[in-house]
């Protein structure tokens, strides 16, 4: 079962409203954002709040994400454990207010969550993962992932246009060394 993810605005001004379930990994939601879910997301949510005094939606998703290493671009299962808060104000235009702003229809009956929680989703997923701190990367020159082995390709002088700044900072090492 899917979560549902609209709260109903007339519920809402008699109690809080949750918002609870999973949102599948193949969810049209995901599409176009680069985002390759490998767990379904689940969503635990509380609105509170009226639609003219403004909805405040908090609470917590958590699932995991495909992903490769920044450096050596292997494969990676990325946790995804993100607290969520967002405010839906009568008094924001659409498109004005900070990231967790969003603009409320005070004449609405219902209140969808999928385009916020879209947006702090992705974000919340690192866009440049590492498999680990000191992860060496792949050789520039041929490719090998210096991780598993070293390549013995030979180190190319830097492009002449860094002199200046290799220079500089020779410098600072040897000014700092006194």
């Amino acid at each position: 079962m899917g979560a549902v993810l609209t709260v109903d605005l007339r519920r809402l001004e008699k109690a809080p409203v949750k918002v609870s379930g999973e949102i599948a990994a193949d969810d049209p939601l995901w599409q176009g954002t680069g985002l390759e879910l490998a767990l379904p997301l689940r969503i635990e949510l509380r609105a509170e709040g009226s639609a003219t005094r403004g909805v405040w939606v908090h609470g917590s998703c958590s699932g995991g994400a495909h992903g490769s290493c920044r450096r050596c671009l292997e494969p990676l299962e990325l946790e995804i454990a993100e607290d969520i808060g967002i405010l839906f104000d009568p008094k924001t235009a659409e498109g004005e207010g900070d990231l967790a702003v969003y603009a409320l229809d005070p004449d609405a009956d219902e209140l969808d969550l999928r385009g916020p929680l879209r947006e702090l989703i992705v974000l919340a997923v690192p866009a440049y993962p590492l498999c680990r701190e000191d992860c060496a990367g792949l050789c520039p020159e041929c490719g090998a992932n210096l991780n598993e082995r070293a390549c013995g390709c030979e180190v190319h002088d830097l492009d002449p246009r860094w002199g200046p700044l290799n220079e500089l900072r020779s410098k600072v090492r040897l000014t700092r060394g006194k």
